[in-house]
């Protein structure tokens, strides 16, 4: 009888965990999430258990690659597993990485810069040397010790959105005379604010989409269509967007059900994956 009721007791729990998780799935579905049919088997990347963390925590990812919050690189395989029988397996990269632009360029902390992971014109992990011809706009835009993210907006209008380490995200506007000329910073302005939204620690921007986001220490903010029921249900109704607090992304992000929230991924505690739409 005691046999019968340990594993009664054992089953209840498998029901309450497997419960849990399942409502977070609903819950991020519900929210516009896709769920992917693939598991994500990473044993450094997720926790042991509930009461543990991951060995290493992901800082951002583009789906080829990922870097964590103590500068190391990850490859990763979001479909089939690696011979290792996971999806993610480790760089053998001697630099840490402290900052980084784009999804193609890194930045040591040998204030050295490198081509990232999956970049196709370049050797990865090469350095970057003043031969390439955005050597002196890396330079302007990751050269400070206070700048941790760059993200392109406008590379025409010479437009680029950067976190630094006070918590702001700034826009940099680069000029210069002709083709030939160098480069100038001709304005920074904050675009972010800690003052508005708390201290940002990632963030991400592209237009009026929901891959646009701002992610501080308790908070996720989106960007959300603020009348999208009219303007998904009548042709001659335009979308109006606004960043707005997603309290469902900030549960979850706060109770770590979420280890990782990025532009075009998001991934469970418990292994699932998802895909951020626009």
């Amino acid at each position: 009888m005691k046999k019968v009721i340990l594993l009664s007791g054992i089953a209840v729990i498998t029901l309450l965990l497997t419960g849990c998780d399942g409502n977070v799935t609903r819950d991020l579905r519900h929210a516009g999430f896709s769920l992917s049919t693939e598991e994500f088997k990473c044993s450094t990347l997720l926790p042991a258990s509930e009461d543990s963390k991951p060995t290493d925590t992901i800082l951002y990812s583009n789906g080829s690659y990922a870097i964590t919050d103590d500068g190391k690189l990850y490859e990763l395989s979001l479909s089939q597993p690696y011979s290792n029988n996971e999806n993610c397996k480790k760089i053998s990269f001697s630099v840490k990485v402290i900052a980084y632009m784009d999804d193609n360029i890194l930045k040591g902390e040998d204030n050295k810069f490198y081509y990232a992971p999956g970049t196709t014109s370049t050797q990865p992990l090469t350095k970057v040397t003043t031969n390439d011809s955005n050597y002196q706009l890396y330079t302007l835009l990751l050269g400070g010790q206070q700048v941790k993210k760059v993200i392109t907006v406008d590379s025409n209008a010479g437009i680029y959105y950067a976190l630094e380490d006070d918590g702001n995200v700034y826009k940099y506007t680069m000029t210069r005379q002709d083709y030939n000329a160098p480069y100038t910073i001709s304005e920074k302005v904050p675009v972010y604010k800690k003052s508005e939204y708390g201290e940002i620690i990632d963030f991400n921007y592209a237009g009026d989409s929901s891959a646009t986001y701002i992610k501080t220490k308790t908070k996720i903010y989106r960007m959300k269509a603020t009348n999208e029921e009219e303007c998904t249900k009548y042709a001659d109704v335009a979308c109006k967007y606004k960043i707005k607090l997603d309290e469902t992304l900030t549960e979850y992000n706060n109770t770590k059900k979420i280890i990782y929230y990025g532009p075009n991924l998001l991934l469970t505690d418990y292994g699932k994956q998802f895909t951020v739409g626009s």
